[in-house]
């Protein structure tokens, strides 16, 4: 078969739509596992994995999602409703803009689902309804919001439509259309599918039409194990009810927990195929089949006569980046590297701009009057403006004023005309930056005593209602930035001098008049 758009390129008015279509794109990937990844690679086992999250919705669900919207164009120009909290709705309200300019799509989601799946459902442009009780029903169950969207898109038929996953026929044909197809032009030596039941609807089109092409291929079906819940599959007893002829299609079940299935999961994405918790599931029920039947001494029995090998394949069905929070609460603390320098955490958490920063080397002068402002004042000696117990003058007519947090030794040997004195404890010439790398005792010092001072009622209360701008000034620029910083996010509008006073003197003797 001729590869279809080999460049995968899409242009023109309807390129987006086109993206979206199978049928003009090559097929997806089809990558085997490495033997770090495949535990059984020794026993003549090759295990691939079909990446579905290729697509363009990026999920297993885009192409039943794509081929029940292709198969009821009255979708169009209705409102689309969906009991799902993941992919399906995603996919679903994605795809209806693609494909007929839709955007009234509305997800029935488990008022027990996680504010952050809320609102990427809403990132993506869906409304959101809640409904209370289990989470999880039987599709059939009259009590449960499965039934109860039929039962509206039934009642409400000229202005709703519930395409219904679970009973819709074209879900588990979109993978006779198209998955099925993909995997036996990629690899006609196959003797494994495997994949997690959800709707069931992938496990029993692509294992459908797997079967059509060669009967002998074996379709696992993996389930989570009872309440112990992953994002997408369901119980084995959920399955029954199923209309989907997944039974006269799936060989084998299993059963897989929620812990192996994110560990797994996390196993791939770190070493290139990223993906979910179901995907995860899949995988670790292959792994669970494999062994049982090389315990039995079973295995051989499912190798290709033509290879001498047994050839699997799962489906990466989704990406892990929604649940992030889920795995660190399922997996030991071990799993994961620690966070450096993580007592930062709590502090310095202000923005920083360029544009507080005064360089008179630069290209951004924020108050163009500045410099000349630094210029006329220029250097003094003395303790003239030293900031006493009562606080500092509010009633100011500089256009600018000055804050220094040296210590008043070295203030008094020099700072700006006008300025004044504050020094901060435990800053020193020879005191490293804040923003040293190597070391956070310095930026945790200073954070702390720099909101120390902002506390004091007389300093707090000049900061907070002098009328002209303020340039904090240091030993080298750095602790002034982090003042500007706190200070900026309290309204103050105040600046920094870079590389602090030396960078002023150094501004100020290169303005002298060449003698």
């Amino acid at each position: 078969m001729a590869t279809v758009n080999p460049l995968n390129i899409f242009r023109g008015p309807a390129a987006i739509r086109e993206y979206f279509d199978p049928d003009k794109q090559p097929p997806l990937p089809l990558v085997e596992l490495p033997e770090k990844l495949n535990p059984f690679r020794q026993d003549g086992v090759r295990i691939y994995a079909k990446l579905l999250t290729s697509l363009p919705a990026q999920n297993v669900k885009a192409l039943p999602v794509l081929n029940m919207l292709l198969n009821d164009p009255s979708a169009a120009g209705k409102g689309i409703i969906e009991v799902s909290s993941g992919s399906t709705v995603t996919s679903l309200g994605i795809t209806a803009r693609v494909l007929y300019d839709n955007d009234n799509t509305t997800a029935f989601v488990s008022n027990k689902a996680s504010l952050d799946r809320m609102r990427e459902l809403q990132f993506f442009g869906l409304k959101v309804a809640l409904y209370g009780g289990p989470t999880y029903t039987d599709t059939t169950d009259p009590r449960g919001p499965v039934e109860w969207a039929r039962r509206l898109g039934r009642e409400d038929r000229e202005k709703t439509v519930n395409l219904g996953q679970y009973d819709n026929e074209h879900n588990w044909k979109s993978h006779v259309r198209w998955t099925g197809p993909q995997i036996w032009q990629q690899l006609p030596d196959i003797n494994i599918f495997c994949m997690g039941m959800g709707s069931t609807g992938c496990v029993t089109g692509t294992g459908e039409y797997l079967k059509s092409q060669k009967p002998s291929v074996k379709i696992l079906g993996v389930c989570n194990v009872e309440a112990d819940l992953i994002p997408g599959p369901r119980e084995r007893p959920m399955h029954e009810t199923s209309p989907f002829p997944w039974k006269e299609v799936v060989d084998f079940t299993g059963s897989v927990g929620s812990t192996e299935s994110y560990n797994l999961s996390m196993r791939l994405s770190r070493e290139g195929l990223i993906s979910g918790p179901s995907t995860g599931m899949a995988l670790q029920g292959l792994f669970d089949f494999l062994q049982k039947e090389k315990n039995n001494g079973a295995l051989r029995q499912h190798a290709d006569p033509s290879t001498g090998e047994v050839s699997c394949v799962f489906i990466c069905c989704d990406l892990p980046q929604k649940h992030l929070d889920t795995y660190f609460k399922k997996l030991p603390p071990e799993e994961f590297k620690p966070i450096i320098n993580d007592e930062l955490l709590a502090v310095d958490q202000h923005v920083y701009s360029f544009r507080w920063e005064i360089d008179p080397k630069g290209t951004h002068h924020p108050i163009p009057a500045m410099l000349d402002k630094i210029k006329s004042l220029g250097l003094s000696t003395g303790s003239e403006a030293i900031m006493g117990d009562d606080g500092l003058d509010t009633n100011l007519s500089c256009h600018v004023c000055f804050i220094d947090l040296r210590s008043r030794i070295d203030f008094e040997s020099c700072h700006v005309k006008g300025a004044y004195s504050c020094p901060l404890p435990n800053l020193a010439a020879e005191t490293k930056s804040p923003f040293n790398f190597d070391r956070t005792d310095t930026l945790l010092d200073q954070w702390k005593e720099l909101n120390l001072m902002l506390a004091n009622p007389g300093a707090s209360q000049w900061l907070f209602t002098v009328k002209t701008p303020l340039i904090v000034l240091c030993y080298n620029g750095d602790t002034s930035r982090m003042m500007a910083a706190i200070l900026r996010a309290r309204g103050v509008e105040v600046y920094s001098f870079k590389d602090g006073m030396p960078g002023i003197v150094m501004y100020l003797t290169s303005q002298r008049p060449e003698e």
